[in-house]
């Protein structure tokens, strides 16, 4: 079990890049494309990721707010970096990130539970779960740490 206290907290567009490259390793079709990820779904995968360092390992895998928006959570300066993608998929050839390996194995196992399901079920499980429910209803928006940690840490942690 990882140390809690020696874990670092990123930046959202680090772990992203780290994701992206897990995506992108993925081969579909007959002429072996890569998959990559939307931004849609790439912001719903992130969420899961910051919820399962929370519930594990009680703080955050990254610094930046999550907001309830309407098809479900986002951080807002990351979706604003990649809104030129649209709904195509982002692809990349080589890992960019600087997250350390025990970080990395974390995210592999996050994306081998999440990664395959679809973004339209991805958007349908988070709007069934408390903590973008309560936010998106509120004036504030924000889905507060603390919400995720107390929700997911009887649900995904180890």
């Amino acid at each position: 079990m990882p140390n809690k206290q020696t874990k670092r907290t990123y930046s959202a567009e680090n772990v992203a890049k780290y994701l992206i490259f897990l995506a992108s390793k993925s081969f579909v079709g007959d002429n072996k494309e890569r998959e990559g990820i939307t931004n849609l779904k790439l912001q719903k995968v992130l969420y899961f990721a910051q919820a399962y360092y929370l519930a594990n390992f009680k703080k955050p895998l990254f610094k930046e707010s999550i907001e309830a928006w309407k098809y479900g959570p986002v951080v807002p300066s990351l979706y604003h970096k990649l809104k030129r993608y649209k709904s195509d998929s982002i692809i990349t050839e080589k890992d960019e990130s600087s997250i350390s390996e025990e970080d990395k194995n974390i995210l592999q196992q996050v994306w081998n539970i999440f990664g395959g399901y679809s973004t339209s079920r991805l958007v349908d499980i988070v709007h069934a779960h408390t903590p973008w429910k309560e936010s998106f209803e509120s004036d504030n928006k924000i889905i507060s740490n603390k919400a995720i940690k107390e929700y997911y840490s009887p649900l995904l942690s180890k």
